[in-house]
């Protein structure tokens, strides 16, 4: 395992679209941060921004899920396009220690992204705003990040399913979506008052965990049903690559 998980992070280190997929990221944000300071200045108002602000709503803002979600499909399934995981089996790893180091790297290169853009969104936020009120801040970036690990071991499953980068690729920008979708759909045909499946799915999240109003409630419920996904997703992966055929 631990030479696999060099042999990962090796390639981590050296692929392009990572160093691209983190700078997109931080220009995404630092644009997002540009339009507000301009459009703050033109209403003459900047109600509402600071640091804080800023920080919670990075990880919408820059687009960081879905720029993920294209890296980690593209790291995922490189070596089954380039078929250089028969070299990785002829050296006698299972199927399932070549499926956890490769979800290790995957979650590693998430927190590394993660890390950058809540950083840089201080910096920037902290040059162009005040303080304001901090809140729970550092619990609901916490569960932001969960939920970023979360949506990453979606996109994990499905790129180990399918293997194949385009594929892959759309289901890392729609994926999410369609899956919310469809159980909004599922809420309005059952009528369930008081009760929504949307509610406890990964794109419903986001929202509540980017405002100070949110309950520490909520955020135990989103954290909680955040790692259970990651879990699951996890292990879908590695059954679905241990019975697949290279």
């Amino acid at each position: 395992m631990k030479n696999l998980l060099k042999f990962e992070f090796r390639k981590l280190i050296k692929q392009k679209s990572f160093y691209i997929c983190a700078a997109v990221i931080l220009a995404m944000e630092f644009l997002s941060l540009m339009l507000q300071k301009q459009l703050s200045a033109l209403s003459g108002s900047a109600d509402g921004l600071s640091v804080t602000s800023v920080l919670l709503s990075a990880i919408d803002s820059s687009g960081f899920t879905m720029i993920c979600g294209i890296f980690i499909a593209l790291f995922t399934c490189a070596d089954y396009t380039e078929q250089t995981i028969k070299n990785i089996y002829s050296h006698g790893f299972s199927k399932t220690k070549v499926c956890f180091s490769k979800f290790i790297t995957v979650v590693t290169a998430t927190l590394v992204m993660f890390a950058a853009t809540i950083i840089f969104s201080f910096a920037c936020g902290n040059a162009m705003f005040g303080r304001g009120d901090d809140g729970n801040c550092a619990g609901l970036l916490f569960g932001q990040l969960l939920m970023c690990i979360a949506h990453s071991a979606f996109v994990f499953a499905i790129s180990i399913a399918v293997k194949k980068g385009g594929v892959s690729i759309a289901c890392a920008i729609l994926g999410p979506s369609l899956v919310g979708i469809l159980l909004s759909f599922i809420d309005a045909s059952v009528k369930s008052d008081g009760f929504s499946l949307a509610k406890y799915w990964l794109s419903y999240f986001s929202g509540d965990l980017s405002t100070l109003s949110t309950s520490a409630e909520r955020l135990t419920i989103c954290s909680i049903f955040c790692i259970i996904y990651t879990v699951m997703f996890t292990l879908i992966a590695c059954l679905i690559n241990k019975k697949q055929e290279h």
